[in-house]
């Protein structure tokens, strides 16, 4: 397909398809504005299948076919450092078990050195692929209260509700602030996808909230859409129900 740009019509990211439209008359088929949709929720490449979407703006991103995306070549280069990885600690493990007695102090700070190189593969397997540890859902529900609290600051109210639609189970986190008005919240909006802290003076923070699992709402085909409804700050997690 060509390139196309699609526009969010309020001009800031979609609370769902019904806000986008490439403007140029061009039509999209809803897979296809999803992919779209979400780049712009996360604010950072989305791909579903062959389809990308970039973010140009908070409130437009092109979208063309391309098999060799960013995405992909970024889960390649990932994997590639993980085997390297993998390789080290093979060798390593075995000049462990070289040193033996010999040198006890460096056969230590080496095992250590293993230990904590086997935690971090570990990490960089479960941030790829978290859909395969249990309660994964409820931690992503968890991550979208967190992520709330931590962005909107002191919350007078904060309420967690389940519904079906079809293949999905779409849990709502409504958030209200007790100190931010309708303006301030638009502002924050933007911000639900991105790691956080973000934009303050402190730079990122170590917490990264939803962002850490924008990969498993591409693989596995979940969505997720934020609106401001009156003083509240509205997230709606669409999960793939597994039954």
């Amino acid at each position: 397909m060509r390139p196309v740009v699609v526009h969010a019509r309020a001009g800031v990211p979609p609370r769902g398809v019904q806000d986008l439209s490439t403007g140029s008359g061009v039509p999209l088929d809803q897979a296809s504005l999803v992919v779209a949709g979400q780049a712009l929720t996360w604010q950072s490449a989305f791909t579903s299948g062959p389809i990308t979407a970039i973010p140009l703006t908070v409130a437009s991103a092109v979208l063309f076919a391309d098999a060799s995306g960013p995405d992909q070549w970024h889960d390649r280069f990932a994997r590639g450092v993980a085997h390297r990885m993998a390789g080290e600690l093979a060798i390593a493990s075995v000049t462990a078990g070289l040193l033996g007695g010999e040198a006890g102090e460096d056969a230590e700070l080496l095992g250590s050195a293993i230990d904590g190189l086997t935690r971090l593969l570990i990490d960089i397997e479960r941030l790829q692929a978290p859909e395969q540890a249990d309660g994964s859902d409820h931690q992503i529900v968890a991550d979208a209260a967190t992520t709330h609290a931590a962005l909107l600051g002191t919350l007078t109210d904060q309420r967690i509700s389940v519904r079906e639609h079809g293949e999905f189970a779409v849990h709502t986190v409504r958030s209200v602030s007790a100190d931010l008005g309708r303006g301030d919240l638009q502002r924050v909006l933007v911000r639900v996808g991105l790691p956080w802290p973000t934009h303050s003076e402190a730079g990122v923070g170590r917490d990264l909230g939803l962002a850490r699992w924008r990969a498993t709402f591409q693989a596995h085909g979940h969505q997720m859409w934020c609106r401001v409804d009156e003083n509240a700050l509205v997230t709606e997690l669409w999960l793939r129900d597994p039954r």
